[in-house]
């Protein structure tokens, strides 16, 4: 919806004598569709809309319901122009209410109320309650979150969750719609698939929680499902025709049938890289929900929710998901930024990237911890897996045990790996805690870093291992398969700092990162990793002794190779010695 008061100023997205072409472009390189809007030249074409009234909802909170009135306001030019956009190009179907056909229904003429207990609002908020459409329920068979938005839309909200069984009070069992099904993406529920024949009873009334109103002012806003555009941040599209070039037709699927005004805005999210591939992942992690909720048996949701939930709500939304990466991302930066400057220029010059201090590797630790930590008891145990690992606790004692877990007793593992585990669980109680990984951390940092800078490099790691008597045809194989990732890492992070200098003053802060939007870029560049990313199978069969090592009888070799060099790994001074010793010493 628009909503303003006085004349709604808007910008035209293309000229008299053009029309809009709206094309999909699978270009990136992660198979995405790239929406692609374009003016075009049109003989005839003219935009209509300057003058036009547009009907707007306005909320109103009367004493027996919650309901809402169209009020009507121009629209007047603000100017012509289309947001610049490579990846945020947001379209949004814009309802203007004008006179329809006699065999339509009209928008305006909808009614939609919510109603508590008793057909009233005086015992509940204003932007909650039963769903009444035109003054009849609405059935709750197929009533979700979206069907619940667009509810809440149609109220003057730009977000809403559904409710059942007739949370607010007995309704009507005369209903006006059963089985709805709503894409989210419509402007009345009247868009919506549903039936209007109903078989439901008083007790299967569809509610909703509506929130995040949007406001109001002189100039008139584009207003999403959770973001607000200023007037000279978006542009009404009249005249647009759009060119299905995509296999599975999905965006002509969406505007299939609609006819009137488009809307177009940027994404800002989506035209930044970072931002871009965090709201990726969130849409992943969040199943196109609005946030990240605790779930029953998703320990990794549960675990999202644990380190990113800032207002203490119970869930994670898009901001503080986004904002936990900012700080992942931070302690990158401050590790590559060695003289402490605010920029990682030096990346460009020196040897940095291969080198990685003891601190960075302790933020690294505190932050896994801190995820996979579920009962917050500030360690580590099979208590964080539960109820995923539930089925494994074979005494039903409420616990997993180690030996359920892996179905061996600890004590029968190869004596370099029991050795090693007893080193790092060092009271036997199976549980790791904050101060035993970093302990052991610290120790096994001190045994690599054989100079004393308090930097470890991948020389470093194989010099230590080599020590520790792993054969020279493992140490090759464990420097080429070092050196293909560091050198493929360099590569693309030196084409990202060099290009992030926006400014060309030689310095990459962190808010240029943060903002860098060349997506052409990244997209060549992940083609290159991928493709040269591959892992060189000989090596890491060579080094594992599986498949093609076995069949040359290297496969016990191997393993007497790995366990022989752990043994004599851990068996020195540095896991023996206490207090642990600090680096550089």
């Amino acid at each position: 919806p628009l909503s303003g008061d006085g004349p709604i100023k808007v910008n035209f997205c293309c000229s008299d004598g053009e029309v809009l072409k709206i094309r999909n472009d699978r270009e990136n390189i992660l198979g995405g569709i790239n929406k692609i809007a374009r003016c075009v030249r049109s003989r005839g074409v003219k935009n209509t809309l300057e003058g036009v009234e547009v009907s707007f909802l306005s909320l109103v909170q009367e004493n027996e319901s919650n309901q809402t009135e169209y009020v009507k306001r121009p629209l007047t030019k603000l100017g012509t122009k289309k947001p610049s956009c490579e990846r945020g190009l947001q379209i949004s179907k814009i309802n203007i209410h004008q006179e329809n056909g006699a065999n339509s229904q009209s928008e305006a003429d909808v009614t939609i109320e919510l109603r508590g207990f008793n057909g009233s609002v005086a015992d509940i908020p204003a932007s909650e309650g039963n769903v009444y459409i035109d003054g009849k329920p609405i059935c709750d068979d197929g009533w979700d979150k979206n069907a619940a938005i667009v509810a809440c839309r149609m109220l003057g909200y730009s977000d809403g969750s559904p409710t059942q069984q007739s949370a607010y009070g007995e309704v009507p069992d005369t209903m006006a719609m059963d089985d709805i099904s709503c894409t989210g993406e419509e402007t009345s529920l009247y868009n919506c698939a549903y039936s209007s024949y109903t078989d439901c009873g008083a007790m299967e009334g569809a509610g909703a929680v509506c929130s995040h109103t949007g406001g109001s002012t002189g100039t008139g806003k584009l207003q999403q499902l959770t973001e607000e555009f200023e007037a000279d941040q978006f542009c009404l599209a009249e005249n647009w025709e759009h060119v299905d070039n995509d296999d599975d037709g999905y965006y002509q699927d969406w505007l299939d049938g609609f006819h009137g005004t488009l809307g177009l805005s940027c994404d800002q999210c989506l035209e930044e890289v970072f931002c871009f591939y965090v709201r990726m992942l969130f849409d992943y992690m969040s199943w196109g929900e609005k946030a990240i909720y605790r779930s029953e048996w998703d320990v990794l949701k549960n675990n999202a929710v644990n380190v990113g939930d800032q207002n203490g709500d119970n869930e994670v939304d898009f901001e503080e998901f986004k904002s936990k990466f900012v700080e992942y991302l931070t302690i990158a930066f401050d590790t590559l930024d060695r003289n402490n400057d605010g920029s990682i220029d030096e990346v460009l010059g020196n040897h940095s990237f291969h080198e990685y201090s003891l601190k960075f590797f302790e933020h690294v630790l505190n932050n896994v911890i801190a995820f996979f930590d579920n009962n917050k008891d500030e360690s580590i145990s099979t208590e964080d897996f539960i109820p995923a690992i539930e089925s494994m606790d074979a005494n039903e004692d409420g616990k997993v045990s180690l030996y359920e877990l892996i179905g061996l007793s600890l004590i029968n593992l190869p004596a370099p790996i029991y050795t090693a585990y007893t080193l790092l669980d060092e009271n036997q109680d199976e549980q790791l805690s904050t101060d035993e990984m970093l302990d052991f951390l610290t120790r096994t940092f001190t045994k690599l870093d054989q100079n004393g800078d308090c930097y470890i490099n991948l020389e470093e790691i194989v010099d230590s291992l080599g020590e520790s008597g792993l054969p020279l045809d493992f140490q090759l194989g464990i420097k080429l398969l070092g050196q293909q990732y560091l050198t493929i890492a360099k590569y693309m992070i030196d084409q990202v700092v060099g290009s992030a200098d926006t400014n060309e003053d030689t310095k990459i802060t962190l808010e240029e990162i943060l903002q860098f939007s060349d997506f052409s870029l990244i997209d060549s560049h992940i083609r290159v990793a991928l493709s040269m990313g591959d892992p060189n199978m000989g090596v890491v069969s060579y080094l594992t002794g599986s498949r093609h090592a076995d069949t040359l009888g290297l496969g016990d070799k191997a393993l007497v190779a790995w366990l022989t060099t752990l043994h004599t790994f851990i068996d020195t001074p540095v896991y023996k010695d206490q207090p642990a010793p600090l680096c550089g010493q």
